[in-house]
């Protein structure tokens, strides 16, 4: 429209410039503008929980563990399920160290294909598996871990680079429940012990048993008094 006002009237203007803008469609712009604030929006969520996007490299080194888990079921028997968990540098360092551990294999990969979810990419022992909630944020924040310069220097030969390891202290003796829920009621409470008694208890006690020993003495003595009259009354009677 610019163009044609030109041969119409010559150079155009720069008030006819910014008439000419404000004229172009607005239908055009609407659909690209909901587009791109949905993915903003989705951004703005995942910071709210997880802070900024952390930009770490795809091609980051990262262990998975195949953790071997259990479920109630509405009976109260516990089944297993086997999950796919990304793992920390510091909690492989402790297995590597003979931390007992539900973890039976640990597969090493990098960010990129952890996150992809193919299971083909990955050793047959993990093909029943499934993956843990909120897997690709885990694996983002595990992978972090391995960037660190102790991890880079120390711990990258515990499993290297595509290989699986199994050699660990593999233990279910505390079982590791998925649905698992703990309920607090007032018998969780324990009694602080009086030798560490802060609140005074002993102190309350104490004036607690006085009070009824003050009590119970007029009682006490009135039984004696009656217990007398009574012999008194029987001797009475033999003479």
């Amino acid at each position: 429209m610019a163009s044609r006002m030109a041969c119409r009237t010559g150079p155009v203007s720069q008030v006819a410039w910014s008439t000419a803008r404000s004229r172009v469609p607005r239908v055009l712009p609407s659909t690209t503008r909901s587009t791109r604030c949905r993915p903003m929006r989705q951004s703005a969520a995942v910071s709210a929980l997880y802070g900024a996007v952390w930009n770490t490299p795809t091609d980051a080194y990262l262990t998975l563990g195949l953790a071997h888990c259990f479920e109630k079921t509405d009976d109260g028997k516990l089944v297993d399920r086997y999950i796919i968990e990304p793992l920390s540098a510091n909690s492989l360092e402790c297995m590597a160290n003979g931390g007992k551990t539900c973890y039976k294999h640990v597969f090493s990969t990098t960010l990129e294909q952890a996150q992809s979810r193919d299971k083909a990419a990955l050793p047959a022992e993990f093909a029943e598996a499934r993956f843990c909630e909120e897997y690709e944020t885990r694996c983002d924040s595990a992978a972090r871990t391995w960037l660190r310069p102790h991890a880079l220097d120390n711990l990258l030969g515990i499993v290297p680079l595509g290989q699986v390891k199994s050699n660990f202290q593999y233990s279910v003796v505390d079982k590791r429940v998925l649905n698992f829920e703990n309920v607090v009621d007032d018998d969780d409470n324990i009694k602080q012990d009086l030798s560490i008694d802060v609140y005074g208890r002993k102190a309350a006690d104490e004036a607690a048993a006085a009070l009824a020993a003050d009590g119970a003495s007029p009682v006490a003595g009135g039984a004696a008094e009656v217990a007398e009259e009574e012999e008194d009354d029987i001797d009475a009677l033999l003479a």
